[in-house]
């Protein structure tokens, strides 16, 4: 279970949820290739999912009074680290 997974996980939101944030940049197949974790995923998607996924936490935040969200940092969600090379 990626970091990805686990935050959406705990949140009840789903991969629909984070491509309707970034519909015109993102895709379901991004994500579900991020959520799971098996190869490294490109920075301009990790960038992408990043977006989208404070974007999604402050408008879940502001729906509920008085909850605070938590916004991340590449590194907290792809702690990895790793980074698949630029395509030539």
């Amino acid at each position: 279970m990626t970091k990805l997974d686990e935050i959406l996980s705990a949140n009840n939101f789903s991969n629909h949820d984070l491509v309707e944030m970034l519909p015109a940049n993102l895709n379901h197949k991004m994500v579900q290739k991020a959520r799971l974790g098996k190869k490294p995923v490109p920075k301009h998607t990790q960038d992408l999912i990043l977006q989208a996924l404070n974007k999604l936490l402050l408008q879940n935040a502001a729906e509920v009074e008085g909850k605070v969200a938590k916004q991340y940092k590449r590194v907290e969600v792809f702690e990895s680290g790793e980074v698949a090379p630029p395509v030539l």
